[in-house]
């Protein structure tokens, strides 16, 4: 197998090498949720039928990229499948899938004329998840099926690179990178990771600014997101930030949708059936030198009659990734997450807040009062990480930052009194703190500020210390010198009425920017706490020089911050 996987990368390297952006001229098929379940079949081949139509009938619309809109696709170079291709195992089943997908000669226009480039989702891994032995057996059918296919595939060079293990595996068309993931990448539910395999295989394929198209079955919207581990989630993305990443193709949700995590853009395919959202559809993507298409196409009947809808997706290559840190997020209840610190670091997010208890001697991170764990102590979960990331980064929780990284702390019991621990258990680590020694400030890797029920006479009496105070508005105007009290927060609630719907009124406005002026004139940052969290909110915190805006979700303030 190591022979032939070889052989086939150094045809494809040579092959890619010969062909130039501006001679580049891929289309591809993406569909998804197929749900194949025992015949009679109903509508499942109208998929095809549509699919077979495609060529020198499917046209981009004029709002398309330059030089295909309103040209019809002359070739379509392969069908890809972003999971859930069956609903239930079976022999029956999985022949009627094959009489569709498996592309046999002088077959009708009811049998796939292209490649097909098969993917797995939760129904495929789990067909029968209420039986647990009927479903291990169910699964063990399918992926025999799998594997066989990607074998052969692979044995006749049809793909380039197979992990075993995940069932994950690569190919090229031209020049461009195709990556199937199957459920999504880091999955163990019913073999091995395929990160350390992922991470060697876009290395050696996609260096050098090679285009790559990435599927698997899970996505980015709410509902997909409790399924996709943001463990996982935060670990390909930080991989996908190194290369040239055309676009995801996901399915799962039932939903056409095109969304944006982390500044890539997420199509999200239909699944193949009549439901609410209409009849099935599938994506036309067209990658024609460095501009990039996508079109949704809804078949009307089982003749191959379709008409082509949104979502559409229109680009340039290469993919211009905003890498900044943003220093005005601000990542509110942060221990929330499924990763507390890691989450918000994923994001770049430059400020998190934990809340701490004091139970029997020791810190622990929670909204309300928590049963003692190890699992989210303060030092577990915030200190030791963070040790850990400014020893791997030199000294700076993020390299390339001019500044430190803030961590406010919000005591929920008596702050005097959880001062003397919380000290304590600073201490081991005050290497890496902003600190004031004998009156003097000395800058670190993070900035630690208390808020909520605040130690100040103590923290105010100290000459030298390792934490600062989060103020108030009514503490403006007080000498409070930014070396003490660096951040001003307070209620939004308490000064306007304005949710996010329509403009703010100009009152309200005037009164934010006077606010905002006062505290910047004293050195200080600024927050909210209480405001709506929405687009509408964050956008005038922007324009009025809010410094830290607070969010619950991480990927709309990203998205909101990379336009600005």
């Amino acid at each position: 197998m190591k022979q032939i996987l070889c052989v086939a990368a150094i045809l494809c390297l040579v092959s890619c090498a010969a062909v130039q952006p501006e001679e580049r001229d891929i289309t591809v098929v993406i569909v998804a949720d197929l749900h194949f379940d025992a015949p009679p079949e109903t509508d499942q081949y109208y998929h095809v039928v549509t699919i077979n139509n495609l060529e020198n009938n499917f046209i981009f619309p004029q709002n398309a990229m330059s030089g295909i809109a309103g040209r019809a696709v002359t070739k379509i170079d392969g069908v890809i499948i972003a999971g859930d291709m069956f609903d239930q195992p079976g022999a029956d089943i999985l022949q009627l899938y094959k009489d569709r997908y498996e592309m046999q000669p002088d077959k009708d226009e009811k049998n796939i004329r292209y490649p097909v480039y098969p993917g797995y989702g939760n129904h495929d891994i789990d067909p029968i998840s209420s039986d647990s032995l009927k479903n291990l057996e169910g699964r063990k059918f399918l992926l025999a099926y799998l594997d066989s296919v990607l074998h052969d595939k692979l044995a006749k060079g049809e793909i380039l690179n197979l992990h075993p293990g995940s069932r994950s595996y690569s190919w090229n068309t031209g020049d461009v990178h195709f990556i199937q993931a199957q459920r999504f990448s880091g999955d163990t539910g019913y073999g091995e990771s395929n990160f350390e395999w992922l991470e060697e295989e876009l290395a050696t394929y996609a260096a050098n600014g090679v285009p790559v198209v990435y599927i698997q079955h899970y996505g980015v919207d709410p509902w997909a997101l409790t399924w996709w581990p943001q463990e996982a989630r935060n670990r390909l993305f930080d991989l996908l930030d190194q290369y040239n990443i055309v676009a995801i193709f996901v399915g799962h949700t039932h939903i056409p949708t095109l969304q944006y995590y982390r500044g890539y853009p997420v199509y999200q395919v239909n699944n193949a059936w009549p439901d609410r959202d209409g009849n099935g559809s599938f994506a036309v993507m067209r990658i024609k030198g460095d501009a990039v298409s996508v079109a949704n196409c809804r078949w009307l009947d089982g003749q191959g009659t379709f008409e082509v809808i949104d979502p559409y997706l229109n680009d340039t290559l290469p993919r211009q990734i905003n890498k900044d840190i943003h220093y005005n997020a601000f990542s509110h209840n942060d221990y929330w997450r499924d990763n507390p610190l890691e989450d918000a670091l994923a994001f770049r997010f430059n400020c998190v807040e934990a809340d701490l208890w004091m139970i029997d001697g020791e810190l622990y991170v929670a909204h309300d009062r928590p049963a003692p764990d190890p699992a989210i102590t303060f030092e577990n979960l915030y200190l030791k990480p963070l040790q850990e990331r400014i020893r791997l980064n030199k000294g700076k929780v993020y390299p390339e930052s001019d500044r430190p990284f803030y961590l406010m702390l919000d005591c929920k019991t008596n702050g005097e009194e959880m001062y003397p621990l919380l000290k304590k258990q600073l201490e081991p680590y005050k290497e890496m703190f902003c600190m004031v020694e004998e009156n003097e400030y000395r800058e670190g890797a993070v900035l630690i500020f208390i808020s909520g029920d605040r130690p100040r006479k103590t923290v105010e009496a100290e000459s030298t210390r390792t934490v600062f105070l989060d103020g108030q508005v009514k503490d403006l105007g007080k000498n409070m010198p930014a070396t003490l009290m660096p951040v001003i927060s307070d209620n939004y609630a308490a000064f306007f009425n304005w949710t996010g719907e329509g403009e703010m009124p100009e009152e309200e406005l005037r009164k934010m920017r006077r606010i905002i002026d006062e505290v910047h004139a004293e050195g200080k940052l600024f927050r909210w706490w209480g405001a709506p969290d929405n687009r509408e909110c964050k956008k005038i915190f922007l324009e009025q020089g809010v410094d830290l805006i607070g969010t619950d979700r991480l990927n709309d303030l990203f998205h909101i911050l990379a336009e600005k």
